[in-house]
C-alpha cells in the first residue's frame, strides 16, 4: 500500500473516486458535484446517457440527450457507481498495454455482473457493475505498480501450474484480494465492493457476492483460458453456481454477447481499439461450446480499408471531412439539447426548475463548448447577486467570487443584468477597460453574460467563459446559448401561468380555465423539505414558478400526513 500510494500519478484516481463514491444525499448540490465529475470525461458522459436510455431505465419514448437529465432519472447512487467504474477504467487502461488488457477483462466482468443482475431483477444493476469492475482490483494494482513481481506471478502460473492465489502468495506473501480489499477501503468504497472482492464463489453469503464471483469466474473461463475441445469450461462454471443462480446455457450466451457488445462501445467511446484477436477467438470458441454462433463483434485490426481514407474523391482531406462531420454533429447535439430543455422546463414534466437550470448549464458547457458556466440568482431583496450552480474546471472557486451587489461598479455581470441585455466580449464588440480587467482576473479570453428575465422581472443571469488563448465563440454559438436560456424562461412563465388562480372575465362569461401541472409526491416532498430546512419561501416559489399559496398547501398536507403517521407511545 505504501509503495503504491507513493506513486506520482496515484492521487489522480483516488481523489475522483472518493468524490464520486461519497454517500451524498440525492439533492441538487449532489447532482451538481456529480455532473462536474461526469462531464469531465467524454466516455463517462456517453455511459450515463446510454444507461438512462437503456430499456431497463427508460421511462418514455423520448431519447435523453442531457447528462444532467439522465443523472436525475438514474439517481445519484447509480451515477456514483457508473462514475467510479469508468474513472478507474480510464486511469489504468492508459498506463501500459498489459494493463489495457486487464482493464478490458475487468470491464467484461462488470458487464457480466450487470447482465446477471438485470435478469434477476435487482433494483440497482449498476451496483453489480461496480462490484464486478473492482473484483480484480488487487491484480490490476500489482500489474500497474509492481511489474517485476507481476511477471514472476505469471511465470509461476505458466510453468509451475499453480493457482492464482497460490502463485500470488508465493511471490508477494499475500493474495490479490488482500490488496484489493485494502485499497477499496482506502478509497472509501461501499461495503458491497468489499463483499464482491472477497466473495467465495457460490458459497458467498449475499446475492451480490455470488453474482460478482460468477461474473469473475465466467470471464476467466471464456477469456483467460485457451478453450480445449475436450473441456467445456463455461459448463463447469454453470454447474458450480447452479444452486445459487439457476442460469441456462442460452441465458449465459446472451450475457456473453451483450457484455462484449457493451465493452466494445465503451472502448470506442474512449478511443481505444479493441484489437485483441485472442479475445475474439476465445469468445467464438466459448459460444461454440454453448451451441450458439457468436457474432463478429470485434473486427480484426489488420483489415485493410477499401479506399484511402486520407483522400476524398472530391479532393477534401480526411481532416477536412472530419471537421465538417464535427460541425454537423455539434449542430445535432445542440438542437436536441435545446429541445430537451424546452420539453422538461414545461410544467407538465413535473421537474424541479432548479434541475432544469442545471440542464441549461450542461447544454452550454457541452454544446458551446465553454470552459466554465455559472448561474447567478438575484437575492430575495433584489439588491445583490449570488451564484447558485456551476459546471467546469475550477468552478468551485468561481462560485465563491460570484456574490456581489447589483450596482455598476461591481463589474460587467452586474452591468449586463441592470441593462437586461446579454453581452459576449470580445465577440460582439471589444472589451471595455472594466471588462478586460475582469476577464484577466479570471484567466478568460472571452466571456458572456445572459440575463434571465421572466416577463418583466429580472431573475438572474448565466455567465460562461473560455480560457485564455482559446478560440472565440462564434455568433451561432451565442444564438444557441440564448435558445437554451429562452427555453428555461418559457418554462418558468408557463409554470406561473399554470398556478395563477382562475379569473372571471369582465364581461361576465365563464371563468378562465387553468391547467395545474401534475407534480409527483416525491417532488412536492422535496420542495417542502427545502422549506423546513430554512430556505426562504419567496425564493423557492420564485425559482420553481409555484404560487406561495400552493407551497403553503403542500406544507400543510406534508405535516398533517407526518402527524397522522405517528403512533402514540
Amino acid at each position: 500500500m505504501r509503495t503504491i500510494l507513493a506513486e506520482a500519478d496515484f492521487p489522480a484516481i483516488s481523489k475522483d473516486a472518493l468524490d464520486a463514491l461519497k454517500h451524498m444525499p440525492e439533492d441538487d448540490a449532489s447532482i451538481q458535484r456529480l455532473a462536474n465529475i461526469v462531464l469531465r470525461e467524454y466516455s463517462l458522459t456517453l455511459k450515463v446517457l446510454r444507461t438512462a436510455n437503456s430499456a431497463y431505465y427508460r421511462r418514455s419514448d423520448k431519447t435523453i440527450q442531457s447528462a444532467a437529465h439522465a443523472m436525475l432519472l438514474l439517481g445519484a447512487r447509480t451515477v456514483r457507481h457508473l462514475a467510479a467504474s469508468l474513472l478507474v477504467f480510464e486511469h489504468y487502461r492508459k498506463r501500459s498495454p498489459g494493463l489495457k488488457e486487464l482493464m478490458l477483462l475487468s470491464l467484461l466482468t462488470a458487464n457480466h455482473a450487470r447482465e446477471v443482475a438485470m435478469r434477476r431483477k435487482l433494483s440497482d444493476p449498476e451496483e453489480a457493475h461496480l462490484c464486478g469492475m473492482f473484483r480484480n482490483l488487487g491484480e490490476v494494482l500489482i500489474a500497474g505498480y509492481c511489474q517485476r513481481d507481476y511477471a514472476r506471478i505469471l511465470q509461476h502460473l505458466e510453468h509451475k501450474n499453480r493457482g492464482e492465489e497460490v502463485a500470488a502468495f508465493e511471490v508477494l506473501g499475500f493474495r490479490f484480494d488482500d490488496l484489493g480489499e485494502a485499497m477499496a477501503r482506502h478509497w472509501g468504497m461501499p461495503e458491497c465492493v468489499i463483499t464482491g472482492i472477497r466473495a467465495d464463489g457460490p458459497l458467498a453469503s449475499s446475492e451480490i457476492g455470488v453474482i460478482t464471483a460468477f461474473a469473475h469466474d465466467l470471464t476467466a473461463a471464456v477469456y483467460r483460458r485457451e478453450c480445449e475441445a475436450t473441456r467445456d469450461s463455461v459448463a463447469e462454471v454453470l454447474a458450480r453456481y447452479a444452486k445459487r443462480l439457476d442460469l441456462t446455457r442460452e441465458e449465459v450466451a446472451g450475457i456473453l454477447e451483450s457484455s462484449l457488445a457493451e465493452t466494445k462501445e465503451i472502448f470506442a467511446s474512449a478511443r481505444v481499439t479493441l484489437d485483441d484477436l485472442k479475445l475474439r477467438r476465445l469468445h467464438k470458441a466459448a459460444m461454440a461450446q454453448l451451441g450458439t454462433v457468436g457474432h463478429a463483434l470485434v473486427a480484426p485490426p489488420s483489415a485493410e480499408p477499401l479506399v484511402d481514407p486520407s483522400v476524398h474523391p472530391l479532393g477534401a482531406t480526411a481532416e477536412q471531412l472530419a471537421a465538417a462531420d464535427a460541425v454537423v454533429e455539434l449542430a445535432r447535439v445542440r438542437d436536441e439539447l435545446v429541445a430537451e430543455v424546452v420539453r422538461v422546463a414545461q410544467p407538465a414534466s413535473g421537474e424541479d426548475l432548479n434541475r432544469v437550470i442545471l440542464m441549461v448549464l450542461e447544454g452550454i458547457f457541452r454544446g458551446g463548448p465553454f470552459d466554465r458556466v455559472v448561474f447567478c440568482m438575484l437575492t430575495p431583496d433584489g439588491s445583490g447577486v449570488k451564484a447558485r450552480y456551476g459546471l467546469g474546471t475550477g468552478v468551485e472557486t468561481l462560485l465563491e467570487r460570484f456574490s456581489f451587489d447589483l450596482t455598476p461598479r461591481e463589474g460587467p455581470v452586474a452591468v449586463a443584468m441592470l441593462r437586461r441585455q446579454s453581452v459576449c466580449v470580445p465577440v460582439e464588440r471589444d472589451f471595455t477597460a472594466q471588462e478586460l480587467r475582469f476577464a484577466q482576473s479570471l484567466g478568460a479570453s472571452s466571456f458572456g453574460v445572459f440575463p434571465v428575465v421572466v416577463g418583466t422581472r429580472l431573475v438572474g443571469s448565466v455567465y460562461c467563459d473560455r480560457p485564455w488563448n482559446s478560440r472565440l465563440p462564434d455568433r451561432p454559438t451565442l444564438s444557441y446559448v440564448r435558445r437554451l436560456c429562452d427555453g428555461a424562461v418559457k418554462g418558468i412563465e408557463a409554470r406561473q401561468a399554470a398556478n395563477t388562480p382562475a379569473r372571471t372575465p369582465a364581461s361576465g362569461g365563464h371563468p378562465t380555465q387553468c391547467v395545474t401541472p401534475a407534480y409527483s409526491a416525491a417532488f412536492k416532498s422535496d420542495v417542502v423539505l427545502r422549506l423546513l430546512r430554512g430556505e426562504d419561501p419567496t425564493t423557492v416559489a420564485s425559482a420553481l414558478g409555484i404560487a406561495d399559496a400552493v407551497l403553503q398547501r403542500w406544507t400543510a398536507e406534508f405535516l398533517a400526513s407526518a402527524v397522522s403517521g405517528m403512533k402514540a407511545g
